[in-house]
């Protein structure tokens, strides 16, 4: 990718080229245009100001005589701003005879009878005409000025324009690389700063003043790492309180095995095997929930096939019909088909972990519902239910409310708040009637 500094130069230098090409466009077409006004206006000076210096005896006398070149003129040179221009004139009689010009200029009568300005063309160029009647010398006037003349007037006014810009180009160019350096300082100085961090420096960045183009970069930035900080932070607490929950299934494992183990055959040694069994279920059920909650977080295991919700409500309570009958709890599924999940591992991993919280959460001999609609998945227990007091924090990890029946990991609506969260579902509580509690999962 381009660098910003690149980009930002080129940027600069196009719009700087743009303007610069616009200017000497506009200034080409009107310092044309007031040339010509100009000249025209000198042209028709001079016109006059032949008619106003002719001798009235010497111009009576060569009008009298009606001859061609009677009138003797002189050659016309005007100086304009430093630029020698030449310009021819013609002196006809009101009988159309040429009775005199300057020299330099075309055979032809340069213009007809019309006073003011006119073009014509003659001897292969044009020419710009300005003709003066005199009436009461009886003569017309005309002076003119080849078109070929004007052109290379105008181009040496344009090639005083373009030079100048063609010499200034490059020193602007360098002046725009150099300043757009210099703009873009902050930046690199804050890109040093953040390289300069060690990993585990995650404070503000926008603590000292920053620019206010940086100013949004600078508050995105901290927001992203104070999200990095709260992840960390729930990082080392969740293995703190998964190493909390695994030290007492363990401890009791050990004491169970070696109290197996010393026991002689009988009452003592089968009740410590069954208390070892239950401990290593309990450990093992937690290293699974462990798993289901790094599944559910992971944002990129997501499944590539739909599935009705009916089909994986039935895959969750099989799943957990084991946990039903050894807590003598009755699981019963109802409705059917319910719509389509675009990832069914992860609406699975969260009804299955609800379901597995309703068992707890019921007493012996009542029944656990699963109830499929179009909106969702409900699932109705028995039991105690939620005190409202312990509702803002089911869904945080290892959480356990003070009036819960089993004292369980407290993962189980963590996992499932996570997994329909990257769904884009949601886990809503409501309490049953006349006891009970139930648990939505909702589109």
């Amino acid at each position: 990718m381009t660098s910003l500094r690149m980009r930002l130069f080129a940027l600069l230098l196009l719009a700087t080229g743009l303007i610069w090409l616009s200017a000497v466009v506009w200034l080409q077409y009107s310092t044309k245009a007031q040339i010509e006004r100009v000249l025209d206006s000198r042209l028709a000076e001079a016109g006059h100001m032949v008619s106003s210096l002719l001798s009235d005896q010497g111009l009576a006398h060569a009008v009298s005589l009606d001859a061609e070149g009677s009138l003797s003129l002189p050659d016309f040179r005007v100086i304009d701003g430093g630029i020698e221009r030449q310009l021819h004139c013609q002196v006809w009689s009101m009988r159309g005879t040429l009775l005199g010009q300057s020299g330099g200029g075309p055979a032809q009568r340069l213009a007809q009878s019309e006073p003011g300005f006119s073009a014509s063309e003659m001897d292969g160029g044009k020419w710009r005409v300005y003709t003066v009647v005199n009436e009461a010398l009886g003569v017309e006037i005309v002076v003119g000025e080849s078109y070929a003349m004007r052109e290379n007037l105008v181009a040496d006014v344009r090639a005083g324009l373009i030079w100048p810009i063609l010499v200034i180009a490059p020193l602007l160019a360098a002046a725009i690389w150099l300043s757009a350096g210099r703009g873009l300082r902050p930046l690199q100085q804050f890109a040093s700063a953040l390289a300069a961090r060690d990993e585990g420096n995650l404070d503000p960045v926008a603590k000292t003043p920053l620019p206010p183009e940086m100013c949004p970069v600078g508050t995105a930035l901290d927001g992203l790492l104070s999200r990095l900080a709260q992840a960390r932070r729930r990082e080392r607490d969740f293995i703190a309180y998964a190493a909390h929950e695994l030290k007492t299934p363990l401890a009791g494992i050990k004491t169970q095995a070696q109290v197996a183990r010393s026991a002689p055959p009988g009452v003592v040694q089968d009740n410590a095997l069954e208390k070892l069994t239950g401990a290593v279920d309990r450990t093992g059920r937690l290293v699974g929930q462990l798993l289901d909650l790094a599944r559910a977080e992971d944002g990129d295991a997501l499944s590539v096939r739909s599935e009705h919700l009916d089909s994986i409500a039935r895959r969750a309570c099989a799943d957990a019909q084991d946990l039903a009958q050894r807590k003598g709890v009755t699981l019963r599924l109802k409705g059917s088909a319910g719509g389509v999940c675009t990832d069914p591992v992860q609406l699975g991993v969260a009804l299955r972990n609800v379901l597995e919280n309703a068992l707890h959460a019921a007493p012996a001999g009542s029944v656990v519902t699963v109830l499929v609609s179009d909106t969702g998945v409900d699932v109705h227990d028995q039991g105690a239910g939620i005190a409202a007091d312990d509702l803002p924090h089911v869904t945080q990890r290892f959480f356990t409310g003070a009036g819960a029946r089993e004292k369980g990991s407290g993962l189980g609506l963590a996992i499932a708040a996570a997994a329909l969260n990257k769904l884009g579902w949601r886990l809503e509580f409501r309490p049953a009637h006349p006891q009970g509690q139930i648990v939505r999962l909702l589109r």
